[in-house]
C-alpha cells in the first residue's frame, strides 16, 4: 500500500486524499443525471402520482383533529403500546427511549391523524415499526 501511495505522489505531485471522495461523488452524480436524466423526467407519471399522494397526506394531516402529544401520553398512562414498557417523560429527543406518538394505522396507509388512531410509543420502537401495522411488526422487536 505504501508503494502505491508513493507512486501516486510521484505521478500526481500530491498525496492521495480520501477527503475528496464527497466532491468526486457529487461530480459523478451530476454527470449521471446529465447523461440519464432525473427520475422525475424519466418517469413523469410516477412523479405525478408521488406528488399527488404526498399532497393528500399533508392535507389530511392539516385538516385532521388537533391534539397535543401530552394528551396522548396521559391517556395511555405513559406506557409504550409497542413494547409495553413505561415511558420516562424526562428523556428528551433524540434518545430512543424518548416519548413519541405512533399512528396505529400509518398515514401512508390511509390512517387518520386523530386521537383514536394514535398511541404512545418510545421513539426507537416507533422508528423500528415504521409504516407497518402492529400485526406486521415482528414480535422479536417487542421486548
Amino acid at each position: 500500500m505504501r508503494e502505491w501511495h508513493r507512486a501516486y505522489r510521484q505521478e500526481r505531485g500530491a498525496w492521495y486524499a480520501g477527503l475528496n471522495y464527497p466532491e468526486g461523488q457529487r461530480a459523478y452524480e451530476k454527470r449521471r443525471r446529465q447523461e440519464k436524466g432525473h427520475w422525475r423526467r424519466l418517469y413523469p407519471e410516477r412523479a405525478a402520482a408521488y406528488d399527488a399522494r404526498r399532497r393528500a397526506l399533508v392535507e389530511q394531516a392539516r385538516t385532521a383533529e388537533a391534539f397535543a402529544p401530552i394528551d396522548v401520553h396521559t391517556r395511555d398512562d405513559w406506557t409504550c403500546k409497542l413494547c409495553l414498557l413505561p415511558i420516562d417523560p424526562q428523556i428528551a429527543w433524540p434518545d430512543p427511549k424518548s416519548p413519541s406518538v405512533d399512528h396505529v394505522i400509518p398515514l401512508s396507509r390511509g390512517g387518520a391523524h386523530a386521537m383514536h388512531n394514535v398511541q404512545s410509543a418510545h421513539l426507537g420502537c416507533n422508528s423500528s415499526k415504521g409504516d407497518k401495522l402492529l400485526a406486521e411488526w415482528p414480535l422479536a422487536c417487542r421486548t
